[in-house]
């Protein structure tokens, strides 16, 4: 993806929310089943109008280290979701709490459609 002067309509673009964690050694397979491609997190963005894909990373050599990559067709979808979806959200967010040592939002960047 390079720059240009043609800057997308960030609203309406193709977009990616990326998070980082520092996972307990021991909460591993926990954590893998709720922020996996099929887990609970994949599967509550399933409801929402504009929700494409989950992927989530892990870092060979540090093998507590994660990152989750949210896929959405626009920024206004994924905003969309986070005011129509907040209970169910907060809810999710509780039940995972205590899996990761550290939980870092890295932001949402632009994808390519």
């Amino acid at each position: 993806m390079t720059q240009n002067d043609d800057k997308p309509d960030w609203s309406t673009a193709p977009c990616a929310f990326f998070c980082e964690y520092k996972v307990y050694p021991d909460k591993a397979s926990a954590f893998e089943a709720l922020y996996g491609s099929t887990g609970e997190w994949a599967r509550l963005f399933q409801c929402a109008e504009g929700y494409l894909r989950t992927e989530l990373l892990r870092d060979p050599d540090d093998p507590s280290r994660y990152r989750t990559a949210d896929y959405w067709q626009s920024r206004e979808d994924f905003l969309t979701f986070l005011r129509d979806y907040s209970e169910q959200y907060d809810s999710l967010g509780v039940k995972s709490s205590g899996l990761a040592s550290e939980q870092t939002n890295l932001g949402m960047f632009l994808a390519e459609a």
